[in-house]
């Protein structure tokens, strides 16, 4: 905890997340308390650059070190940690702990400034504007901001960090709503679990209070148009973080003795989050939700994504690093698994592994009859992407030993890249890109999943949809029509449904830096490895590409946190 960055906020550069610039320092970046406190724009700029905290785009390398995928070098740092390289004084994935404790602290020293004083001409800390009226709105409207911010940092470090000690309890973070400089006492011992969703469910609320539940561009809660500079934290987003922290603390990594109050508390905020989103049981097609043009960029027209982080525009990210070598000296960096793809359904819904009478799965012929999700989130052999015909069978130009950058399990990564883009030197062709941080899918996969767990049924419908009810909605999206699923309906028993809901959050949210917390949340300690463990598989052999080899389902503390703390205690493994 010694570590948190002692936030002199007045010592930064501030941005907005609309990169429009809310603080134009002096020369030597200093700005007073008297400054800051004084003026609006300095003001808000202590808020706003949180914004600039958030992630920029997804990571790949967690996603790499599932069973998902891999990287096409074992020298990643993927590769690494999933092989075992994980260790309690060194953590391939990075620290976030720093990063988190930092937007913290920017938030509590905001909200310490956000009290009113009835008694002056300007109740309010600063002037937000010259209308009285407005002038009240901006305060409410900024301090929900600031309480769904510092959910969101602190579900982060919950996430990342939460976990079951030598002691055998259940730790999250030490928890921090007072602003912190150098003159405080900062080492600080993990606060339980439950106190931590606690304190994050108590923020979302907060949130959820103060901010509109969504924002439309002709009825703008603020006169000034807030909702053009898009990317503020909205009343569905904090409905949406509340029902991941819930999920995850009912979750048997976090519950051991699988208390079903839990999953009763994440299925209400999960109902309570899908009736405040104005779009009852309803999904947008993947070509609108995943669309370039459509990731609220001035205007919220995309009612499916929740929250996203800041968007970059005239890039080629995810296409230069994934792209097959062929296509423009793509790096092929990320692999998906023949685990991966055996996972998609058959157009019926049916897995591959059933019998279905009307698409029966053909291992010559794999990608004939399946989910279309399979052909929009991989690129396979005898596809054309990117300008080229893929071949990645034995000896093939895009084959693994065609190039030291070549797939190694016979299959490159299509989703969230831009087939489009063009690498080459002269005609580039570049994007868009925005990670959906909070989306209206996870939020439909999470309420399946708790209902199921609090009801035990899949068709019981106490939180007015079953499980059934929204998880068909995902596959026949996927299948192509309403009435495409022909398996879901047989499947009666609880434990196989759950399963089939994990499947579908496999599918559905890959790639989208769910599936490695996934893995730890299921598990039930450090006996129940097998699902983090599982090995990964290609095309080119039967022996697995890598085997897996973590010590714990739960991270490690930093260990420069361990080496300054008195009372920080690590989880169990490490």
């Amino acid at each position: 905890m010694k570590t948190i960055k002692y936030i002199l906020f007045y010592s930064v550069v501030l941005l907005v997340v609309s990169c429009q610039d809310f603080m134009t320092p002096n020369l030597d970046n200093y700005k007073s308390d008297e400054t800051v406190n004084t003026s609006r724009n300095n003001f808000l700029g202590v808020l706003y650059t949180t914004y600039t905290l958030l992630p920029t785009r997804v990571n790949f390398t967690y996603e790499a070190a599932t069973d998902n995928a891999v990287n096409n070098t074992e020298n990643s740092l993927s590769s690494k940690a999933a092989r075992g390289g994980v260790s309690y004084t060194y953590n391939p994935f990075g620290e976030n702990w720093t990063t988190d404790y930092k937007g913290i602290n920017y938030v509590n020293y905001f909200l310490e400034k956000m009290v009113l004083d009835t008694s002056k001409a300007i109740p309010t800390p600063v002037r937000f504007d010259v209308d009285p009226i407005v002038n009240l709105q901006w305060f409410y409207f900024t301090m929900g901001e600031a309480y769904f911010m510092r959910a969101w940092f602190e579900f982060d470090l919950l996430q990342k960090y939460g976990g079951v000690a030598a002691d055998g309890k259940t730790y999250g973070f030490p928890i921090t709503t007072s602003y912190l400089d150098v003159t405080m006492q900062l080492d600080r011992p993990r606060n339980t679990y439950a106190e931590c969703v606690e304190r994050i469910t108590a923020d979302c609320d907060s949130a959820i209070k103060y901010l509109p539940v969504n924002y439309n561009k002709s009825t703008g809660l603020l006169s000034e148009g807030v909702v053009t500079q898009s990317g503020h934290a909205s009343g569905i987003a904090a409905h949406a973080l509340k029902t991941r922290t819930l999920l995850y603390a009912a979750s048997p990594a976090y519950n051991p003795d699988n208390d079903v109050v839990k999953w009763k508390e994440s299925a209400k905020a999960a109902l309570d989050a899908i009736t405040a989103s104005g779009s009852l049981l309803n999904l947008q097609s993947f070509i609108n939700y995943y669309s370039k043009s459509k990731l609220n960029d001035g205007f919220y027209n995309n009612p499916d994504i929740f929250f996203r982080g800041p968007i970059s525009q005239n890039v080629t990210t995810y296409e230069s690093e994934n792209f097959p070598p062929r296509a423009s000296s793509g790096k092929g960096t990320i692999n998906p698994s023949q685990d991966f793809v055996d996972a998609f359904l058959m157009r019926d819904g049916y897995p591959i592994t059933a019998t279905s009478a009307s698409f029966p799965y053909d291992p010559s012929n794999a990608f004939k009859n399946r989910d279309s999700r399979l052909e929009l989130f991989i690129v396979h052999s005898g596809e054309t992407y990117a300008g080229i015909t893929i071949d990645t069978s034995m000896g093939g130009l895009d084959a693994y030993g065609s190039s030291t950058n070549a797939t190694r399990t016979g299959y490159y990564l299509q989703k969230l890249l831009d087939g489009s883009v063009s690498l080459s030197s002269g005609s580039v062709v570049t994007t868009t890109i925005a990670p959906i941080l909070l989306g209206r899918p996870e939020l439909y996969l999470n309420f399946a999943e708790a209902v199921l767990n609090a009801t035990g049924s899949p068709d019981d419908r106490t939180y007015t949809y079953s499980a059934r009810d929204v998880l068909i909605l995902i596959r026949n999206r996927a299948l192509g029509n309403a009435t495409a699923d022909k398996y879901l309906k047989t499947v009666m028993d609880k434990n196989t449904f759950l399963q089939i809901i994990k499947n579908e959050r496999r599918i559905e949210l890959s790639f989208e830096d769910h599936r490695f917390w996934d893995l730890r949340r299921w598990s039930t300690g450090l006996s129940d490895m097998g699902l983090i463990n599982t090995p990964v598989h290609g095309i080119y052999t039967t022996n697995p590409l890598e085997i897996r080899q973590y010590k714990s389902p739960y991270m490690p503390l930093p260990y420069g946190e361990m080496l300054k703390s008195k009372y920080l205690i690590n989880n169990v493994g490490w």
